[in-house]
């Protein structure tokens, strides 16, 4: 596990984000730039968990990527976390660490000030490959993070490994955010937004 200290640790993982992210655009609008076709769903709270690190390391060694980063996108990684605690709120991880590395990462730094861990205060973030076929976009308010891919090979094989353990599709995802009998405005738009291909 590498930790983003500096701004310059930081800034290519904020190049790989604009590659990948709309930050102008929030849920339930489409997040992703247009290179990213294929979805998939999971719940924003599995992200801390070691069974989403063991599934997101499996499928790093199935496509044969040696590590992949996850960076706060909200709060603002060089306003809040480099200036208050000189840590970008950004981590990578390789095939040697493990799911205690993983928790350890997301639930104690920045270590001053325990608070602060992605896992309490992340509002936003992103999990992407080292190479940009991928990418996982969480949104805390609506307890939802979408798995989105360039390609639908890549996309099966997260599928294959996750399992039983993703949400049902979009409307199954869009009424786990916004409710089963609310909100119909923010579920039809966030099921046009991510249709399945």
């Amino acid at each position: 596990m590498r930790l983003a200290s500096t701004e310059k640790d930081y800034d290519p993982i904020a190049t790989s984000v604009e590659k990948v992210l709309d930050k102008t655009k929030v849920l339930p609008e489409n997040v992703f730039k247009q290179a990213f076709r294929y979805f998939l769903f999971i719940t924003f709270d599995e992200l801390f968990m070691p069974l989403f690190f063991n599934h997101i390391k499996r499928y790093a060694l199935e496509t044969e990527e040696s590590s992949f980063w996850l960076t706060v996108i909200e709060p603002d990684p060089k306003l809040y976390f480099g200036l208050h605690f000189n840590f970008w709120g950004a981590f990578e991880f390789s095939s040697s660490d493990t799911e205690d590395d993983y928790l350890s990462a997301v639930n104690n730094y920045p270590e001053d000030s325990p608070a602060d861990a992605l896992a309490h205060n992340a509002n936003l973030l992103m999990f992407f490959s080292s190479v940009n076929r991928w990418a996982i976009y969480g949104d805390r308010e609506t307890d939802i993070a979408i798995c989105a891919f360039a390609d639908q090979e890549q996309m099966e094989l997260f599928k294959s490994i996750y399992g039983s353990d993703l949400l049902g599709g979009v409307k199954s995802a869009a009424e786990y955010a916004y409710g089963a009998t609310s909100n119909n405005a923010l579920k039809d738009k966030l099921c046009n937004n991510y249709p399945i291909d």
